[in-house]
């Protein structure tokens, strides 16, 4: 009881431990993550989503970055003309063009003659608000100089608990100057959660910032690309649920975060900002896709570290999210699947218990193997469903579960076998004192009666058998031989209570029918649940060659005739002894044999069901054969070839025993 109380405990803590947050629990949790991620890399689907990239041949052909705002107008005039569906920047606006011309005509008091000089960022602006753009912002802990209320562009529908309770929250934020966010068409955030490890895994799909909520740029870009005004946030007591666009289902975790399922590396998600600028590049790649511009240059410091160990640029990421969103091939993590990581858990550790206690550790092993490997089965059949299921803890957990255990189990048989080493040296050396004493019941060999042999045999170190014979006079013989139902000590026991009675009874020439009254009586008395003796009791008249006898539910009593060569049985004529009382002699049916020219053998099924060294049973009929064959030796020699026949080296399936009389030896 204290063994299992100790176990529940013991799953209770590790099942408190796996919801725990906690750094080593995430680090196993990455684990899992990462190696699904690595194993299953699938080919980036282009068809919504392109990247116009900032990179180093941009910057050779078109200047260091930042560039002048009339260099984005023109890529996103561009853009336009090839029909982009939505446009959205992964850089920032967030102060003046310091190369706008107009500053050079403030500053030095120049006529701008023929409109030769402009506004680089009233012209950025008026092409802003005639396109489809989305601009970024990003969530800052400090607090920084910019002062702008947001105007979210989505509508933004709650349903449920207050979703700000459960977003990421910034106190301030950066973004670009008010004047391009209003004319956008958009404002997505880009803030990202990297982890202890620097790798990006997880992705907000909105934010709160001062009580504001910004979705995520990839979210706007997706509401923009299917012509969407409104957004559904679906919240309950626990955190986020889900949101949803009119054509999109996105189930986030409590926090609103969502995995990003990386895909691998295609140039045909890249086309050079250069190429746009200078309209270089096949308008058919950019007609009615999500445009994302961003840079994957050095200098400009927006790289990002994933799963896999690759280095992709911050915009690369947005762009996966678009596209993991779209086709609807993202990983969930969320309240469900951790309710089924509960769930394996407690039944992974339970099957532990169960390999650990109830089977062979050699056994025990193969099964947590398997175990083991099916663990790894379900979490990639799961993740085939887009339901990331860590179970690298939980096989952890089990991991240390079963070496517990196991441990448990080999100290407690350990013990036990100890224990039951002292117990069986202690009743080892009861039976030897039990069989010692039983010894003395049996007549003494050493003074034989000529008439009688008798031979004992025991599978046990206390035989079930009995056999007994008392000369009382010149005249008369009793004899008996038994067998108890059982073995063992109580067989031994009860045999030695009704060997007590015989010889007292004999020795006082009780009349044959008295004599098996009282012991049938006793034996009744004190027989030990149910048990019962098999016997033939009898008195041998040796003036008148007559035996007179009772069989009490034995073996067939064997009659060899001598002169005809022949051999005769006779059967039980009663019940064994101690199934009923006996009220009188007269319930006794005694029978009465001439033994003149006859040798009466009568042993028990030992004998007959014993086995000889081909692995056959000896059978009555072998028993016959023996006698046959050895019809002119002595009762002692022909029994002692009996007995030697079935006790050749085997274990006794039960005790032999066997008595013989021949009034002519």
């Amino acid at each position: 009881m204290k063994k299992k109380i100790t176990i529940l405990l013991i799953i209770i803590c590790f099942v408190i431990f796996n919801n725990f947050e906690n750094d080593f629990q995430k680090r196993i949790s990455h684990l899992n993550y990462d190696f699904f991620q690595k194993l299953f890399e699938t080919e980036p689907n282009t068809n919504a989503v392109i990247i116009v990239d900032i990179d180093e041949k941009s910057l050779k052909q078109l200047g260091q970055f930042p560039w002048r705002r009339d260099i984005h107008s023109t890529i996103i005039n561009n853009l336009n003309a090839a029909n982009a569906k939505v446009i959205a920047f992964d850089i920032f606006f967030s102060e003046p063009d310091k190369q706008n011309p107009q500053l050079f005509i403030e500053e030095f008091n120049l006529q701008n003659q023929n409109n030769i000089m402009f506004d680089s960022d009233q012209l950025l602006s008026d092409t802003i608000e005639k396109s489809n753009v989305i601009l970024p912002v990003v969530g800052a802990v400090e607090v920084q100089d910019l002062d702008q209320n947001l105007n979210i562009k989505a509508n933004l529908i709650k349903r449920g608990e207050t979703p700000s309770n459960y977003l990421y929250t910034f106190n301030s934020l950066i973004t670009s100057l008010p004047k391009f966010n209003e004319k956008a068409k958009g404002l997505g955030t880009i803030s990202i959660i990297e982890g202890e490890d620097g790798i990006l895994r997880s992705v907000p799909m909105m934010i709160n910032i001062n009580d504001t909520i910004v979705p995520a740029l990839s979210l706007e870009a997706i509401r923009l690309f299917n012509d969407q005004k409104s957004i559904l946030i679906e919240t309950n007591s626990s955190g986020i649920q889900a949101i949803k666009t009119r054509t999109n289902l996105i189930k986030t975790d409590e926090n609103a975060l969502i995995n990003v399922k990386y895909r691998k590396f295609d140039d045909n998600f890249y086309i050079s900002a250069s190429d746009i600028f200078y309209n270089q590049f096949d308008q058919n790649r950019i007609k009615d896709k999500i445009v994302l511009i961003g840079s994957s240059a050095q200098g400009i410091f927006d790289l990002i570290k994933t799963p896999s160990d690759k280095i992709i640029p911050g915009v690369e990421v947005h762009a996966t999210i678009i596209e993991n969103v779209l086709s609807n091939d993202f990983l969930i993590t969320n309240h469900t699947t951790k309710l089924i990581e509960n769930v394996i858990l407690i039944l992974s550790l339970i099957l532990v218990i169960i390999f650990t206690s109830y089977i062979k550790p050699t056994f025990s092993i193969l099964f947590f193997a398997v175990q083991i490997a099916a663990l790894f089965f379900v979490s990639l059949i799961m993740y085939k469903q887009n339901y990331f299921i860590d179970v690298y803890n939980t096989i952890l957990t089990s991991i240390v579960l079963f070496t517990i255990v196991l441990y448990w189990r080999f100290i407690e048989e350990n013990k036990a076998a100890l224990d039951n080493e002292k117990k069986q040296l202690v009743l080892k050396k009861e039976r030897e004192i039990a069989g010692e004493v039983q010894k003395k019941l049996f007549p003494d060999l050493k003074k034989p009666i000529q008439e009688i042999f008798a031979m004992n045999v025991p599978a046990r170190d206390v035989s079930g058998d009995y056999f007994d014979h008392i000369k009382t006079d010149d005249e008369q013989i009793y004899f008996t031989l038994a067998d108890v139902s059982g073995k063992g000590v109580k067989a031994g026991m009860l045999m030695a209570n009704a060997s007590s009675i015989f010889k007292t009874l004999s020795k006082l020439n009780f009349d044959l029918n008295q004599l098996v009254m009282n012991i049938n009586n006793q034996v009744k008395e004190s027989s030990y649940q149910g048990m019962f003796i098999t016997a033939v009791i009898g008195r041998i008249n040796l003036k008148t060659n007559e035996m007179e006898f009772v069989n009490f539910g034995h073996e067939s009593i064997m009659i060899y005739d001598k002169n005809k060569n022949t051999f005769d049985y006779q059967k039980a004529s009663s019940p064994p002894l101690g199934l009923m009382n006996i009220k009188s002699v007269a319930m006794i049916k005694t029978s009465k044999l001439n033994l003149e020219n006859k040798k009466i053998f009568i042993y028990t099924d030992g004998v007959t069901e014993g086995y000889l060294e081909n692995g056959q049973e000896l059978t009555a009929k072998g028993v016959e054969d023996i006698v046959l064959n050895n019809k002119d030796l002595s009762l002692k020699d022909t029994i002692e070839i009996v007995v030697k026949k079935l006790n050749h080296g085997i274990k006794l399936r039960d005790d032999i025993t066997m008595l013989g009389i021949d009034l002519k030896n």
